[in-house]
């Protein structure tokens, strides 16, 4: 086991919404034995070029606590939650304050406080696609780009079966979360505490549910099950209804796929079969990107196979370096397992 330090911290993004940002930092000292600067600066040089953890829809920070602080022991990683999500703060302007746009503005937000140097940029499934995004955006911003279970056309692209298919998991995902809000917020209003206050935060809703300004990407000890039924109940179902909604019908970024020129890998799971064609896509389409299938993995690898997902992950690492050095990077990866 690696040992790292980590911290959060809140990010204003809109006026009333804070996200919650966590910098884990490995305890180590890059070669010469400077240390590494706290959130949210940072060094230069590979040690101050951050990996940036974008999670999915309904997640949370916590969706990475099997593999950040294996990539922290050698990397800075910076992991948030989106708004709507986890531990950052719900939009003020209901639905009409979730947007991918808007999302990629919180993004934008987290890489500015960051600093000047670039970043890897790390993006599951919904996360993927803000991801994507970013990187033909800033292209100046990002060194290498990994993929997750996840796509650069909606749902709707791959035909009907597929749409309905993604609309009754969200649909279902916001009635859990809407019923899981009301229960939470009824079992304070019985307490005598204000749900949306100091008080009802402590105690799981509001700014900092359930995870407050701890760190989830490295202490959340849940198995993926129980960190998926969490994040439903932190999630604001107006949240998951709009972005659930906007999954469905997102302007496809695959006649723009050649235009990212990054290292990048495309990681998908075994089992994932909504999201399999999606992943040869863009592994076919992005010049010289890596394609790796998750043996045995679901929709979620890095918490289902951490380790395998750590090893296809250290390789596009490698593979980034080689490039960096002038070397020639190798052909396209064999699934992993």
């Amino acid at each position: 086991m690696h040992v790292v330090s980590a911290s959060g911290w809140r990010l204003p993004v809109a006026a009333g919404l804070e996200l919650h940002v966590e910098d884990v930092q490995p305890d180590a000292r890059p070669p010469g034995g400077a240390a590494l600067a706290g959130a949210p600066g940072g060094g230069v040089g590979s040690w101050g070029s951050p990996v940036v953890l974008v999670h999915g829809i309904a997640g949370s920070t916590a969706d990475w606590a099997a593999v950040a602080p294996e990539l922290a022991a050698t990397r800075r990683v910076i992991a948030y939650d989106h708004r709507g999500h986890g531990a950052s703060g719900r939009a003020p302007g209901g639905r009409a304050d979730y947007s991918f746009d808007l999302l990629l503005a919180d993004l934008t937000a987290v890489v500015a406080a960051l600093g000047p140097a670039g970043i890897h940029l790390v993006g599951h499934s919904l996360g993927g696609v803000v991801a994507l995004r970013y990187t033909l955006e800033h292209p100046d911003r990002v060194r290498s780009l990994v993929l997750v279970d996840t796509a650069a056309a909606p749902a709707s692209a791959t035909g009907p079966v597929a749409r309905r298919i993604v609309a009754a998991v969200l649909e279902g995902a916001a009635a859990i979360a809407s019923g899981s809000d009301l229960a939470r917020r009824d079992g304070r209003a019985g307490a005598g505490t204000d749900a949306d206050g100091p008080a009802g935060a402590a105690q799981g809703g509001g700014v900092g549910a359930a995870q407050g300004d701890g760190v989830g990407a490295v202490h959340d000890h849940r198995n993926p099950a129980e960190r998926q039924v969490a994040g439903l109940g932190q999630a604001d179902p107006e949240a998951l209804a709009a972005l659930g909604r906007e999954l469905g019908g997102y302007p496809s970024l695959v006649p723009r796929l050649g235009e990212i020129t990054v290292p990048t890998t495309v990681i998908v799971g075994e089992h994932d079969s909504t999201l399999r064609a999606g992943a040869q896509t863009l592994a076919h389409d992005i010049p010289g990107a890596h394609l790796a299938v998750i043996a045995g993995a679901d929709h979620s690898p890095q918490a289902s196979r951490p380790l395998a997902w750590l090893t296809a992950v250290d390789a596009h690492f490698a593979r980034v370096e080689t490039a960096a050095a002038g070397g020639t990077p190798a052909g396209r990866a064999a699934p992993a397992g």
